[in-house]
């Protein structure tokens, strides 16, 4: 069996740092986003995120936004793991479907699989848990078509 050069974590790991670096929504609402395990082979990675005060909204609970950025962030670092690259390629398609409520300290688990990567689309499927209790579930496409190969 091929194993690749650049362990599945390594190439997240790189990835996000990647994102983090170069600032934005990404890095100011996910920068303690801490990356857990990955895995090439089944295009899998689990992340972790405490909820802070800012991850919150007026109500004092898990923002919606703050579940559709951990949906997207996880569906990207999957493809990342499954192409064993850390181009990710852009959006097409994102759904969100929220399940149960988060609050203040709670420690969430993200659970993303690259369940299909072709030629020009990767398809993605997220869950975000706060312990047993499944908070929200989604998908997200990415076009990955005509990417430059990016060194890892």
């Amino acid at each position: 069996m091929h194993r690749p050069a650049t362990s599945a974590l390594e190439v997240v790991r790189k990835t996000w740092s990647s994102i983090v670096g170069a600032g934005g929504l990404d890095s100011r609402i996910l920068s303690k986003l801490r990356v857990v395990e990955a895995c090439h082979h089944k295009g899998t990675v689990l992340c972790e995120l405490t909820v802070e005060d800012y991850h919150l909204n007026r109500l004092q609970g898990l923002h919606g936004g703050t579940i559709c950025t951990l949906v997207d962030i996880g569906g990207s670092l999957a493809v990342a793991a499954k192409a064993n690259n850390t181009y990710t390629g852009v959006s097409t398609d994102i759904s969100v479907s929220f399940l149960n409520g988060g609050k203040i300290g709670d420690k969430l688990q993200i659970h993303s699989t690259c369940n299909k990567k072709g030629k020009t689309l990767a398809y993605t499927t997220v869950e975000v848990k706060a312990g047993d209790k499944l908070l929200a579930t989604g998908s997200h496409t990415k076009y990955v078509g005509g990417t430059p190969k990016v060194e890892t």
